[in-house]
């Protein structure tokens, strides 16, 4: 009997012990950068399905002044083309589908991580002006919180959590023996490359709406909504850091997508969205905000687009080095004669006149 105790003991401890060693495995090569940054003898894989685990230790751990935060319409941009320009250190941090609050929530704390923080380029992906304040894109399951908190103990379910050793800890070592190398902030998100882009590409995923009889007008809820939304989740970090310089740009949709708001009836109240939006961002010194829906030959070129809203990487590349050039800047001087320019073109726009089927 004190044999058969002493041999379960004995596996017992020894279950702990290893079980205590892969965990500090993790620990050390630390895939999502929890506790470190990378180690200078591994290679990290950096996938875009993995942008929620990884981006929070990125902003945490790595060396930058500059960041470009957003949705999918910023994962095609290229963080060398932006300290190219700007002449600062900056990283890439996406989040595929965030919610205005989900990507200032990051964004918060990374300035806190980051005390040299000097430039933010961050997408405003104007079909979410009208969320309310705290929408998010996924419930709370869906996010890895104990990544994102300070407390130590849900740490567990980092450690020792199975696929992430398995996937992870092992897949970067097993990418690094096979010689592969960390993706860049150039590389790392960016789909350029799996998708195609033409007007057939377009109208393969476009159902276009019916006809409403009537466009709809923007409500005080409305109003009420993209007040808050704004100030929780864009003027807030602005004003609490006057040092730091917001460079802000609607993301540009393509013809279609304005196709879709004339054919549903929201047009009308989207461009009255902006126009609020707009003057409740304008009055901010450190917030340099971009609307590019006046560059109509770019917006009417699918061959620029994969579906009615995501652009190609030349896009990126020219958002870069409008704002460079403080070119499409809204002030509070132009902003007025932008509106209205806009608005006539895309409410007087004859989208009966587009392709509806592929070529």
């Amino acid at each position: 009997m004190d044999r058969d105790k002493k041999w379960c003991l004995g596996v017992l401890a020894l279950s702990c012990i290893l079980l205590i060693g892969l965990g500090l495995f993790t620990v050390i090569v630390d895939p999502y950068f929890h506790y470190h940054k990378p180690l200078d003898s591994l290679e990290y894989q950096l996938s875009k399905a993995d942008q929620r685990y990884q981006n929070d230790g990125i902003l945490k751990h790595f060396d930058y002044n500059a960041l470009i935060i957003g949705t999918s319409m910023t994962e095609n941009f290229k963080a060398s083309e932006y300290s190219r320009l700007f002449g600062v250190n900056a990283i890439k941090t996406p989040f595929s589908g965030g919610s205005y609050k989900e990507i200032n929530d990051h964004l918060a704390r990374a300035i806190h991580s980051a005390p040299d923080l000097e430039q933010v380029v961050r997408g405003l992906d104007y079909k979410r002006l009208l969320d309310k304040k705290d929408t998010m894109e996924y419930d709370e399951s869906f996010y890895p919180t104990y990544l994102y908190n300070e407390n130590i103990l849900d740490d567990v379910s980092y450690i020792f959590n199975r696929s992430v050793l398995i996937e992870e800890t092992f897949g970067t070592i097993s990418f690094t023996k096979n010689g592969y190398t960390t993706p860049d902030f150039d590389r790392y998100s960016n789909w350029m490359g799996s998708h195609t882009f033409g007007r057939e590409a377009v109208l393969q995923e476009y159902e276009r709406p019916k006809k409403s009889k009537k466009q709809k007008k923007l409500t005080k809820r409305n109003m009420k909504n993209i007040e808050e939304n704004i100030h929780q989740n864009v003027t807030d970090l602005a004003e609490k850091n006057p040092a730091i310089d917001f460079y802000l740009f609607f993301t540009p949709y393509s013809i279609y997508y304005w196709d879709s708001l004339d054919r549903s009836g929201t047009l009308e109240r989207q461009l009255q969205a902006e126009r609020y939006a707009v003057h409740l961002m304008l009055p901010y010194e450190n917030i340099h905000l971009f609307s590019f829906f006046d560059a109509f030959d770019m917006i009417c070129d699918m061959d620029r687009y994969k579906d009615i809203a995501h652009y190609s990487e030349d896009i990126n590349s020219q958002i870069l080095l409008w704002m460079r050039n403080g070119e499409h800047l809204l002030t509070q001087e132009n902003y007025d004669a932008y509106w209205e320019r806009v608005h006539d073109h895309y409410t007087s726009y004859d989208y009966d006149a587009l392709p509806m089927t592929p070529r």
